[in-house]
């Protein structure tokens, strides 16, 4: 790691802006923004914290529509999708591809302050919402449980106490066709009520030759309500009910890379399929199975702000549950075309409570402070199903291949509990420091149970008894006459593993006491320094697709992140630009690594230091001249990480880029009559990465960049709105999940391709 060629770069950028005097040409100037990254409205400008923030109106003017764009637009931030219900966020490097029902994010999600457990149920639609945060690096102090990597905060726009509502339709290609609205207002002298609601769907732009179908589509609803309540000028209630259901074809992934990957020696069988089926085509697959994905996601909030003497009581309390189900051939060939296939299904429903007080100073003395507790239980039930089949069964490389019929089921409770508190001491106007500290317990008690569906005497009614939760085949999406033979690597190479089901119960709890502490010095008006260092935590993990009851009951253990950071805030040519920049070097301890062995997710800890920079820009070049710019760059590796008889020391981590670019232009034309047009272009650029950590050829995405452009009219009233927009224009192509296939090549989804369409929106005034 070259730390000091970080810091030696750093270092003139703030010399050089610490001693700007740049003369602005007029009056205009860009507008605050307040961000609540640690727990108390703030400046941006005044947090000594690496953070992204996205306005609700730049999510509108972007065209960002999911948590892919946030991560294109965000220095050092990472996105993977294996499925609808499994997307994988990586900030700095850090995150994980676990799925197990007793395993946690490494970067956490929070809706309007509220923990998200289930990284499934995160990816939300994002409309009408006030803004997004992405928090870079470890936050265990504030934000607490299982924040290693960073954490992403959404903040739902409030009831208004004026009337406002608006609907838009927008139409595209692919057939593409959505309308959004929402309406917000006052109910009476006390209460504000608002509701929105989106309903978008579009073709999917894979055509599965053997079916005929189209897949990689959407189909979403979505909708929320919110009631405000100010029963008093001290006490604010917001109540917060939100519900949305998704309905896919799902994914039909191809084959590729067979050039760069074949342990086996097979990939001469493939070209003939490959040629016949798909001719290569990246928008085309051969896949059997019919697949799917469902997801329906609901939650209700309850929050209470109260204010005291010099103090203010907050209570956040929630309920969330997120249930889905998806089936995909992992193989991507059609049946009996090739040796391989296997079909993995899934199914997991869970729900989670948690409480949130917090105490807030609200004085203007020379100290803040806040202390506070919080509490959550989460239940999940997860079972994976495996039907594949590989002819004749043959031992290759170590392993046994196997035909069968397995489920791999979980049943996980976690109890978690914290406190937690901070105290930011503002020594003079200049300096002020920051400590803080949280101590948090998470307790975990897990089923797993290995089903062998094939075994004569298997039982289902039984077995469902046994593990206090249903096994149906059905609601896996894999019918009890399908495919029926199952393909395994079992690393052991003893297939009698699989022939008897097991159940095994276990519980583990790990405490810690997570410190972070600042320095800050303010120079000039409009200028801060900062130093932060900071340590994040995250609990043991119980690993699904485990073999043998021996080792499903041993968790991994926990896993700790230590920050240091250094970084500018400033503000200068009469606060027309903006500039944000952070270096910093993280260590990770028993870092939770997942890796696929044979056929199994296998899991390992390992150590590893992460270093880079970041750079954040907004400049207002004219009055109708807005660009934004923001750059990472990243060095993150394996300090030290054996599995097995591989040695990954000094790979690097998977899916860190190493190094990413955004640029955003919008200039705005002011028309005769006083309506206005809009031209925005966006291009983000993503540099090379590995998807697995073996870091082999077939495993590394080359550098990618995405062009969008968008032209948009408005009336003078501001009651009518017409957008033409197009994303991906040169129509890129890259990998947003792949599985490095254990027979030959890769197993790949592709990327949105080019899209275009219209958008009108009209507010009624």
């Amino acid at each position: 790691m070259n730390n000091n060629h970080l810091i030696s770069s750093f270092i003139p950028v703030v010399a050089l802006l610490a001693a700007s005097n740049v003369s602005a040409q007029d009056s205009a100037a860009l507008d605050e923004i307040l961000v609540t990254a640690q727990k108390r409205e703030q400046s941006l400008q005044d947090v000594p914290l690496s953070v992204t923030a996205i306005s609700g109106e730049d999510i509108v003017e972007g065209g960002i529509t999911s948590f892919l764009d946030v991560a294109m637009e965000t220095p050092n931030f990472t996105m993977t999708v294996y499925n609808i219900g499994e997307p994988q966020y990586f900030i700095r490097g850090i995150g994980t591809t676990l799925d197990s029902a007793g395993a946690d994010p490494a970067v956490a999600t929070f809706i309007d302050e509220v923990y998200i457990g289930r990284a499934g149920g995160s990816s939300m639609d994002l409309y009408d919402l006030e803004r997004v945060e992405v928090l870079r690096g470890p936050q265990g102090t504030l934000f607490g449980k299982n924040v290693v990597g960073g954490a992403i905060s959404i903040h739902t726009s409030k009831p208004s106490d004026e009337f406002t509502s608006k609907i838009g339709l927008t139409v595209g290609n692919y057939d593409a066709i959505s309308v959004r609205g929402l309406i917000s207002g006052s109910i009476s002298d006390t209460v504000n009520g608002s509701f929105s609601f989106s309903k978008r769907g579009r073709d999917g732009y894979v055509e599965n030759v053997v079916d005929g179908k189209d897949y990689h589509d959407e189909d979403n609803i979505s909708l929320r309500g919110q009631l405000a309540f100010a029963p008093s000028d001290a006490a604010e209630i917001r109540l917060i009910v939100d519900w949305s259901e998704d309905d896919h074809a799902g994914n039909c992934r191809n084959v590729n890379n067979l050039s760069l990957n074949d342990p086996l020696g097979l990939a001469a069988v493939y070209p003939p399929v490959i040629d016949s089926t798909t001719g290569g085509d990246i928008r085309k697959c051969a896949s059997s199975l019919g697949a799917h994905q469902k997801r329906e996601i609901g939650g209700l909030t309850a929050r209470i702000d109260w204010d005291l003497t010099n103090s203010t009581l907050t209570s956040i309390t929630a309920y969330r549950e997120t249930d889905y189900s998806w089936s995909e051939d992992l193989a991507a060939m059609p049946l009996g075309a090739t040796p391989f296939n296997l079909i993995d299904a899934a199914v997991e429903d869970s729900d989670q409570i948690s409480q949130e007080l917090r105490l807030t100073s609200t004085g203007d003395g020379s100290v803040d402070w806040l202390v506070g507790a919080f509490f959550m239980e989460e239940n999940v039930e997860r079972a994976e199903n495996f039907v594949g089949s590989f002819g004749p069964p043959i031992a290759a490389a170590g392993f046994v291949l196997l035909d069968g019929d397995i489920i791999y089921a979980q049943e996980n409770k976690t109890t978690s509990t914290a406190l937690y508190g901070q105290v930011d001491w503002h020594i003079s106007d200049s300096f002020s420091w920051s400590i803080g500290g949280r101590y948090a317990n998470d307790d975990k008690k897990i089923t797993q149970a290995l089903i062998n569906l094939e075994d004569p005497a298997f039982d289902s009614a039984v077995l469902s008894a046994m593990l206090g939760f249903p096994i149906d085949l059905v609601i896996l999406g894999i019918p009890a006459n399908g495919p029926g033979e199952l393909f395994a690597f079992v690393a052991t190479g003893d297939p009698s593993v699989l022939n008897v089901p097991y159940t095994a119960n276990a519980s583990d709890d790990w405490s810690e006491f997570v410190p972070s502490t600042s320095f800050s010095w303010r120079f000039g008006d409009n200028n801060l320094v900062y130093f932060a260092a900071s340590k994040g935590y995250k609990s043991g993990a119980y690993v699904a697709q485990r073999t043998t009851p021996e080792t499903a009951v041993i968790p991994l253990e926990p896993e700790f992140a230590t920050n240091f950071e250094i970084g500018l805030k400033t503000q200068f040519a009469d606060d027309r630009v903006r500039l944000n920049a952070s270096v910093f070097t993280i260590d990770y301890t028993d870092l939770q690594v997942f890796r696929l062995v044979g056929s199994l997710l296998v899991g390992a800890s390992a150590d590893a230091t992460s270093s880079g920079l970041e750079l954040d820009m907004t400049a207002l070049l004219t009055d109708n001249w807005v660009v934004k710019a923001s750059y990472g760059y990243l060095d993150a590796e394996y300090d030290k990480f054996i599995s097995g008889s591989d040695d990954f020391k000094g790979n690097t981590l998977p899916r860190s880029a190493d190094s990413s670019f955004s640029i955003n232009s919008n200039y705005t034309f002011n028309l005769n009559g006083g309506s206005t047009i809009d031209f925005g272009l966006n291009y983000t650029q993503k540099g090379d990465y590995f998807i697995e950590v073996s870091n082999s050829p077939a495993s590394k995405e080359d550098g990618f960049g995405l062009l969008n452009a968008s032209l948009a009219w408005a009336s003078a009233d501001g009651s009518w709105e017409a957008v033409a927009w197009g994303k991906n224009l040169t129509d890129e192509e890259f990998r947003t999940h792949s599985i490095i296939s254990n027979i030959a090549g890769t197993v790949d989804l592709w990327n949105t391709p080019a899209t275009y369409g219209l958008t009108v929106n009209y507010s009624f005034k």
